[in-house]
This record gives C-alpha cells, structure tokens and sequence, in this order.
C-alpha cells in the first residue's frame, strides 16, 4: 500500500507541475512547445516528465502551496525530446 501512496504522490506532483509551468504568469510569458507529428497525448507525458524534472533541480522552499519550477531545466528537458520552444509575447 505505501508502494501505491507513493506513486499516486508523484503523478499529482507531475500533474501540479504541468498546471503550474503552463498556467504560469510571468513576464516571459505562456510557453508553447511544438513538435511535428507528436501526438498530444505524448506531448503532454513528455511536459510532465519534464516539468516533475524541472522540480528536482528547483531552489528554494517547497511546500503545499509552493513548487518551483525551473522553467529553463523545463525547456532544456522538451529540446532534448525534439519539441522547437516558442515564447508569444
């Protein structure tokens, strides 16, 4: 059973994670990763491995109301997959 706790704890942290890098406000703005012929179910794995990655290397305090995200270690993660990063202004 802690098995199963545990990696229910890691997918909503996944799940937070991708919530918290899309829904950002931020002065640079919503990121927008592209990637031809990527299905968007796979699209959208690939943001959440690399947002729960952008996590283990963020600093500062981290709570429940709190997870920083490193969002250039986010992007760094999509560009090694392949997607092309864009930044609407």
């Amino acid at each position: 059973m802690h098995g199963r706790r545990s990696g229910v704890v890691h997918v909503l942290a996944a799940v937070m994670a991708v919530v918290l890098v899309g829904g950002c406000v931020s002065p640079r703005g919503k990121t927008v990763y592209e990637k031809p012929g990527v299905a968007q179910a796979q699209k959208q794995a690939d943001e959440a491995e690399c947002a729960k990655a952008g996590l283990d290397v963020a600093e500062g305090p981290r709570g429940s109301a709190f997870l920083a995200v490193d969002r250039d270690a986010v992007d760094r993660c999509m560009q090694a997959r392949g997607y092309r990063i864009t930044v609407p202004r």
